[in-house]
């Protein structure tokens, strides 16, 4: 578990608005989306709680949207298929499955995963994960498809490289064993 100050402080890296990275990150456990500490006690986060606070963060263009915006990113499923309850487990479920599985790969030294991308598009609900290469993996919402854009105009997005995640992580929680 990691103290919300040493987590803002690690998260600075990323190069987001360290203020505003603190005002989601309390938007989140007003919501109950993180932890919120007790009385002249901080938080103690978890790496999954970690990750939450950069996607809310880097999908969120209002502060008042941090917290659904957690929930819907994080919902969102492989091309935008729907997962049945008996899929294999090898299938990701959700982007917040695939994200923590992309970083922990990171972390205990995957080469191509720390070569990856995080892209976190703000324009409409979508994630893509990128391993260099080519082979992408979209995330949209279940039933959407994920071949088109989902709105007219521009897509706006934010990326982030797999290899700072998983950096942010392992200074707050130790280095993974390979």
């Amino acid at each position: 578990m990691a103290k919300l100050a040493d987590v803002l402080a690690a998260v600075d890296s990323l190069g987001f608005d360290p203020a505003r990275v603190k005002h989601v990150a309390r938007r989140l456990s007003e919501a109950g989306k993180i932890p919120s500490g007790g009385p002249a006690r901080s938080p103690d986060l978890s790496e999954d709680d970690v990750l939450r606070l950069i996607m809310a963060v880097a999908t969120s263009p209002k502060l008042r949207q941090a917290e659904t915006s957690v929930e819907t990113y994080g919902a969102l499923t492989p091309i935008g298929a729907h997962i049945e309850s008996d899929a294999p487990q090898s299938v990701p479920r959700n982007a917040c499955d695939a994200i923590a599985v992309e970083v922990e790969m990171a972390r205990r030294g995957d080469a191509q995963a720390r070569h990856s991308f995080l892209n976190f598009v703000r324009s409409w609900p979508e994630i893509v994960i990128e391993p260099p290469g080519g082979k992408v993996v979209r995330f949209r919402q279940s039933g959407s498809n994920a071949g088109h854009w989902a709105h007219d105009g521009h897509r706006t997005a934010t990326t982030i490289p797999v290899a700072a995640v998983a950096d942010i992580l392992d200074t707050l929680f130790g280095k993974a064993q390979a």
